[in-house]
This record gives structure tokens, sequence and C-alpha cells, in this order.
């Protein structure tokens, strides 16, 4: 320490003149902003916190500690009360005098002695001299020019807890060298508060985290689902209905070396046309609709043709909807198209498993001024009550779905019928679905 420190900390005549401060003059950043802070903290809310604390408790300066668990380390993250005349005249000396230290920015072990022991690992309060908490972690001319200049000598250090989760500490200053019990009690309840909040960010956090880890999961699900049911058709189209062919040839030629054999044998050939044209042709469309490629009403229209005779299903788009899905230039994402077919399919098969309808109607449209694709499916079905269906694996699939998209739906009906659902659905895909869909049909 020179000559020049020793008077000022003595109280002696005016110690460091300008020019002679000025070799002093460090790098640091500024104090106030020299912290970095945890996920759960952020500027705006740590400084809330120490100036709120400085009104409740009436106390010159407030500082707010942050306890990282993991590496069991503290520091601090926000003041109140540093823009103060003497505080101000404190911090500029320490810039100037101690360049190379920063209170602020210091980060120290919070097993450093027994008064932050007791503060962060059994969740004590503790009031004692600053020199008593800090030790040799601070400067000793830097403990000097707190207690000369800005009067900092005695402080209370609050836990901020949640049961055992300690987050930091609430530390405050008061000139005297005494805190009261009015003081404590003030301090203990607002250290809670902010406790409680900080805890409640934290769980806001992992509840996204969660949420987004399951809109990915469903994305896979999703994926898997498709990409399944893709190579179960492919394989039924390829090899399922070439070996239909070769024994449909096979008959054929039986048929020509055996004539008394050839009416029944032709009846056989003709069950394994109708088997292989219709029926795995039908199925294969079930698990992967090629159509798809094609635009949502053209996929929609393969749908309906496979049910002419057992429900009449009209079609409905409005223009915007038929622009937008063009079979030259379809500009309706595939995952889009995918999921508004398969809520309508799920939709369509309930109507086949209890409406004992005749009639469907399919309605699509872009509603003007929104990138919405609405749908809506209405069968004249014999109708049920929509609050005791709801808990069907059907519905609960068809729900997971359009949630996973953004999606909102809706059943309309009552006993006697008529039913109406509705869907609407996001038109502008995030990259990740985009990537998904895209996954799951090629």
């Amino acid at each position: 320490m020179n000559a020049h420190e020793i008077a000022f900390i003595k109280g002696g005549n005016p110690l460091v003149n300008e020019l002679e401060l000025t070799q002093y003059e460090g790098t640091m950043d500024s104090v106030l902003r020299g912290s970095r802070l945890a996920p759960s903290f952020d500027d705006t809310m740590t400084g809330k916190i120490v100036e709120d604390a400085r009104l409740a408790l009436g106390m010159p300066y407030i500082a707010l500690a942050r306890f990282d668990e993991a590496t069991r380390t503290t520091r601090i993250v926000a003041t109140g009360g540093a823009s103060g005349d003497a505080m101000q005249r404190g911090i500029r000396l320490a810039r100037r005098l101690i360049p190379s230290f920063d209170p602020f920015s210091a980060t120290a072990s919070a097993d450093y002695n027994e008064h932050t022991r007791a503060v962060y690992f059994e969740r004590r309060v503790v009031m004692a001299p600053l020199s008593d908490i800090v030790g040799d972690l601070v400067p000793p001319l830097m403990l000097q020019i707190a207690a000369k200049v800005a009067g900092i000598s005695h402080c209370m250090l609050v836990p901020l807890h949640v049961e055992e989760r300690v987050f930091g500490s609430l530390v405050c200053v008061q000139r005297g060298e005494t805190f009261t019990e009015a003081d404590t009690r003030i301090a203990c309840a607002f250290a809670s508060q902010v406790a409680l909040h900080l805890r409640n960010l934290e769980l806001l956090a992992e509840q996204r985290r969660i949420t987004l880890a399951l809109e990915e999961s469903r994305a896979l699900v999703t994926e898997a689902e498709e990409r399944t049911k893709r190579e179960i058709s492919e394989f039924l189209h390829s090899r399922v209905q070439s070996r239909l062919l070769v024994a449909w040839y096979r008959l054929g030629e039986l048929s020509e070396q055996y004539p008394e054999a050839r009416p029944a044998l032709e009846r056989v050939r003709e069950d394994l046309e109708h088997l292989r044209e219709h029926d795995v042709r039908s199925i294969s469309h079930l698990l992967h609709p090629e159509a798809l490629g094609v635009g949502l009403v053209a996929a929609l229209q393969v749908l309906a043709s496979r049910l002419v005779g057992v429900l009449d299903i009209r079609i409905l788009a409005d223009r915007a909807l038929l622009a937008i899905d063009s079979p030259i230039h379809n500009r309706l994402p595939m995952n889009v198209r995918l999921a508004a077919f398969r809520t309508i399919e799920e939709a369509v098969g309930n109507v086949l498993k209890h409406a004992h309808a005749r009639n469907v109607t399919i309605s699509l449209s872009t509603p003007a001024g929104s990138d919405v694709l609405h749908l809506e499916v209405v069968d004249d079905g014999q109708g049920f009550d929509p609050a005791s269906a709801r808990s069907g694996l059907g519905l609960r699939c068809l729900e997971a779905r359009l949630d996973h998209f953004g999606g909102r739906w809706g059943i309309e009906s009552a006993p006697g019928g008529p039913t109406r659902l509705w869907a609407s659905l996001p038109r502008c895909s995030s990259d990740l679905e985009r990537q998904h869909a895209t996954a799951a049909l090629t």
C-alpha cells in the first residue's frame, strides 16, 4: 500500500491527485455489469429484487448472491444502492487503486468459512462483520474503502431457499453494527418470497423442457408409425402382389392342361384377381396413402372410392384450398396433408364403427387472412353424447396427433345425430415437423 492509500484510509489530507490516479486506471468492466447470471436469473429480475429489498428493509445497500450447487460456489449477481454518492466514490476509488479486483465478478467457495457454510449448507441467517465473512477473499484495502467511504462494515446474509434447495443469499448491509429483530424477520420473509419465485421459474423451465421433449417424442413416434406403414404397404404392393400374380398365371396354365377342372380353376383365378387388385391394394392404401403425394383432396377421393356402397362420401373444398392443394404445384406442406388425412380417416372410421350413418360430408377450407386449414366431417348417423366418447382410444390418438401439430379440434353431437367433428391445423409447418413427415413418406 503506498503513502497516498494510507493517507486516505487514515482520513488524512487529499490523498491522490488525478495525475497519480491515472496510472491505476483498470480495464475492469463496469461493476454493475460485471456479473454473469444463472439461467433462472436475468438482469431485470435481479435488479428489481435488490431494489424492492432496499425499499422493504430500509437498508442503504443490498446485494444478491447466487449459489451454484454443482460447483458449490457463490458470487454477487446484482447490487442495490450502488448509485448512491458514497458507494460511487468507493467504487471509483477501488477501481483505480485495485484495478485487478472486481468483487462483483469474483467467485468464491461456499465452503470458505463457518459463516458461508451456515448460509449455504445449513440454511441459517448470519450476521457478522464484513471482514469475518469475506476473510482474505477481498484485499484489506477494499474492506477499508468499504468501511470508510461507503460505510459498509457489518452485513446480514439471508439464504434464499425452498426446503433443501438453495438459490443464493440476500446480502443486507446496515451502516450500524446491529440488525434489529424486525430487520431479520422482514429480510427472511422477503428472501422466502424471492426463493419461491426462483423455484417457480425453475419449474416453468423444466415444464418447457419436458413439453419440448414430449413434442419431439411424438414426432418420432409419428415418423416411426408412418415409416412402418409405408414399408408394409410396399411389401404388399410388390412381393405379395407379385406372388399372387404368379399364382394366377400358373392356375391359368393348369386350366389349359386340365379342361375338366377349368371352371373351378377359373373361379379360383377370379378370387385371386379380386384379392390382388382390390383387397391388397386397399390395405396398401390404408397403410400408406400414395395419393397424398398428389394432394390432400386427391387422397380423400381415393378414400371415398374405397367406401362406395358402404358410405356415400361427399368432399367439399373451397377455392383457396384447391389453389394451395393443386396437383401441379402443391403448396400445402406434406406433414399438414398427412395430419389432415389421418384426422379425417380416423373420423370416417369412427362413423363406420359407431354411427350407423349412410352419408358423410367432408369439408375443407382455408379462412381468408389466416394460415389455417379447417376441416369438418359431418355424418347423418345416430349421434352420441360427446362427453362420454372422448375417452376412446381413437379420439385420444386423434387428439395427440393434432396437439403435436398445434391444432385444435372438437365434436358436436347429440343422441339422434347428426355428428360434426371439426379440426383446425396451422398450414405453416415447422422445419422439424417437415423433416419428420418427409422421412416418413419417402
